[in-house]
């Protein structure tokens, strides 16, 4: 498949720099980008407790998105999600 060709890919990419950019518009610190091709990852660091609400709902919003390009694209996209306390 020719580089940019892969619908799902594209679908999850824009997912997760939107979710990554309107973080950053809200001072929500996090990191992440594509360390090798077909990977990408999002992983936002502690904030305070008077952000976990807003927080919790872009989250839950990318993660249904994601969890549904896998369950339409299976074996072209794969979702962790991983929490720490902290």
């Amino acid at each position: 498949m020719a580089a940019g060709a892969n619908i799902a890919c594209a679908a999850a990419t824009a997912l997760l720099r939107t979710a990554g950019r309107v973080m950053a518009q809200h001072g929500v610190p996090h990191r992440g980008g594509a360390g090798t091709p077909g990977e990408m990852r999002l992983v936002v660091d502690p904030v305070a407790s008077a952000e976990t609400g807003w927080l919790r709902g872009v989250t839950d919003y990318l993660v249904r998105g994601m969890t549904d390009l896998q369950g339409e694209f299976p074996g072209e996209i794969a979702v962790r999600v991983e929490m720490t306390e902290g």
